[in-house]
């Protein structure tokens, strides 16, 4: 298994990303609750949404506003295109859009799911979808 030190290389992916040309200026590891950090993805590209499972406890998590979306998903599972491994890292990536106001929270304009396979260490970035609503940067906290 390769280190989970370099797995850091996948942040700097996220924000190289720049989805749809929006810059990332903030990134979270996705951690489960018992420890875990190799995860199950899937997601649906046409819904924008996603869900990660743990590969040690199970606990399923949808990250950030997926819930919203998420009943009429038909999510595809991630899979490595190196090695086929279905387990890896995961990190989430969000451009945000310029405060109306100094000192005010940063609306979400969009969220990148990056992906570091646990196997192999390829890099990739499963899915990215816009946030069309605001307030939304509570979304930050819901990797």
């Amino acid at each position: 298994m390769v280190g989970w030190h370099r797995g850091w290389g996948y942040l700097q992916l996220l924000i190289a990303y720049e989805a749809e040309g929006y810059e990332v200026q903030e990134t979270r590891l996705c951690k489960c609750a018992c420890g875990s950090i190799e995860f199950e993805l899937i997601a649906d590209r046409d819904e924008g949404c996603a869900q990660r499972r743990c590969a040690s406890c199970g606990k399923e998590h949808l990250i950030c506003d997926s819930a919203d979306y998420w009943s009429g998903a038909r999510p595809d599972k991630w899979k490595c295109t190196k090695c086929g491994h279905e387990k890896c890292n995961v990190a989430i990536g969000f451009s945000l859009y310029e405060p109306d106001q100094p000192g005010q929270e940063q609306d979400v304009h969009w969220i990148s799911v990056g992906n570091r396979c646990a196997n192999c260490g390829t890099l990739g970035c499963f899915i990215d979808w816009k946030v069309g609503w605001g307030p939304s940067h509570s979304l930050v906290d819901m990797a």
